[in-house]
């Protein structure tokens, strides 16, 4: 049933009340009722969240807390469609007026990569995400473990980061060098 719920919960039209029904519902979570979920958001761990007032989640995007992990998003954050936030056993904290292009991944953990094992029987190794003031993100970028992006800073389209990221620069690639300052 409550599998159900979820489900009815994300696909519930917004031009027929779904963005207030989902306000209601997560409102009990994170206190306040000034955020905007588009259809299709699947959201599970809301309890390890908490979102600032003036969020915008498009169409998509799905937010993932598991084994300890954590998200924690500043004020008036955008997140455009298809983005992925995953926390496993670390945290992701995003601060304030950050943007997201399209297709943007948060993945704090990778397998282990030991040669004497086989790789689907190591243990995940999480590293937490920190995302300073006024960052954005292009489309289809990717953040890796271990990564602080300092306030500021701009991650071109198509990025690999797995470094950490000075405020008020510009980096892109694969992986992601720095290309100028702001």
């Amino acid at each position: 049933m409550k599998e159900v719920f979820r489900w009815l919960l994300r696909i519930f039209p917004s031009d027929l009340g779904g963005n207030r029904v989902r306000r209601i519902v997560y409102s009990k979570y994170w206190g306040h009722k000034n955020f905007n979920i588009g259809n299709n958001v699947y959201i599970s761990g809301a309890r390890k969240m908490t979102i600032g007032n003036g969020c915008n989640f498009s169409p998509n995007v799905k937010l993932y807390c598991a084994e300890g992990g954590e998200i924690h998003i500043g004020e008036n954050f955008y997140c455009n469609f298809n983005c992925f936030l995953s926390s496993y056993d670390a945290t992701i904290s995003i601060g304030n007026d950050c943007l997201f292009g399209p297709d943007v991944y948060l993945v704090n953990t990778n397998h282990g990569i030991d040669s004497d094992t086989l790789i689907r029987e190591q243990s995940m190794k999480a590293g937490p995400i920190q995302i300073g003031n006024d960052v954005w993100i292009g489309a289809k970028s990717v953040i890796l473990p271990n990564v602080k992006i300092g306030e500021g800073a701009i991650i071109a389209a198509g990025s690999v980061v797995s470094k950490n990221v000075k405020p008020y620069t510009i980096v892109g690639g694969v992986p992601a060098r720095f290309i100028k300052n702001r």
